[in-house]
C-alpha cells in the first residue's frame, strides 16, 4: 500500500510539479498544460517566437483551440485561403506537421491565453 499523503494547495501542487520538471522527472509540456487547465499561467511568456507574426500567432492560438481553417476565416473575416496560408506559414516556422505539434507549441510558449 502506498503511504497516505495529505492533499496539498493548488499554488502548492503548482510548485511541486515545477520543481519535478526542474528536477527532469517530468515533462514541460505537459506540466504547463496541466497548470494551464488549472489555472495558473506559463511561466515562460515570448510573444513571438520563430518569427511569428502577429496574425500567424493568433491564428495558432485559434488552431490550438480546436477551430478549423474554415472556422478560422469567417471569425478573421479571411478568405478560407488566407486562413489556410496562414495556418501552413505557422506550421513551417515552428517545425510542426499538424494540429497537434502546433497546440503543443503554442502551449510550451505561453501563447494560448485561455482555452
Amino acid at each position: 500500500p502506498r503511504p497516505y499523503r495529505g492533499a496539498l494547495s493548488g499554488s502548492a501542487a503548482a510548485v511541486r510539479l515545477r520543481d519535478r520538471v526542474r528536477e527532469g522527472r517530468l515533462d514541460e509540456v505537459c506540466v504547463d498544460a496541466v497548470l494551464h487547465a488549472g489555472g495558473h499561467r506559463s511561466r515562460r511568456p515570448h510573444p513571438r517566437p520563430c518569427g511569428l507574426t502577429p496574425r500567424e500567432v493568433e491564428v495558432l492560438c485559434l488552431v490550438a483551440r480546436g477551430v478549423s481553417n474554415k472556422e478560422i476565416a469567417t471569425m478573421l473575416g479571411i478568405s478560407g485561403k488566407t486562413a489556410r496560408n496562414h495556418v501552413e506559414r505557422a506550421y513551417a516556422k515552428i517545425g510542426a506537421t499538424n494540429r497537434i505539434g502546433a497546440s503543443m507549441f503554442a502551449l510550451k510558449h505561453g501563447l494560448v491565453t485561455s482555452l
